[in-house]
């Protein structure tokens, strides 16, 4: 299974270690991408959700814990449509708070930081670890959030 994903978790993987220094010497930008990232997530999750919601059952075979398998396999299976527009509701509310400045913003960047920790467990899935690359790339936008 993993050697199917090797590209695009080589990819996602540089793009976060990009977001991360890209975060270091232009923390807004970056923050402005991150909104667009959640924007653009939310959108695809919701269409997927719509058109084709079976293909979000896949993300059991590749989590790394027993607990997110379970999940996936049970309680997300009986309401697999409802949860992922709850995801991208979440996302999209996430992705409006990056483009905000002060409080606002750093809950933003708390739900990014969250949702991104979140989702790491689902490994291949989410093309660990670099999830957790992207939530620091996030946290060093806040850096400059006044």
């Amino acid at each position: 299974m993993l050697t199917e994903h090797l590209r695009p978790i080589l990819i996602t993987n540089g793009v976060a270690v990009g977001l991360i220094l890209l975060a270091l010497w232009w923390p807004r930008l970056t923050r402005a991408l991150f909104a667009v990232i959640f924007f653009a997530a939310s959108l695809f999750n919701a269409y997927t959700a719509l058109t084709t919601p079976e293909a979000y059952l896949d993300y059991a075979g590749m989590a790394a814990l027993d607990i997110y398998r379970d999940f996936i396999n049970g309680p997300f299976r009986a309401h697999t449509q409802t949860l992922v527009y709850l995801i991208a509701a979440g996302q999209m509310f996430v992705g409006a708070l990056l483009t905000q400045e002060g409080f606002l913003c750093r809950l933003g960047v708390v739900g990014g930081v969250v949702f991104f920790v979140a989702i790491a467990p689902l490994g291949v899935g989410s093309a660990f670890p670099s999830t957790l690359l992207m939530a620091a790339a996030l946290l060093l936008t806040n850096r400059q959030n006044s």
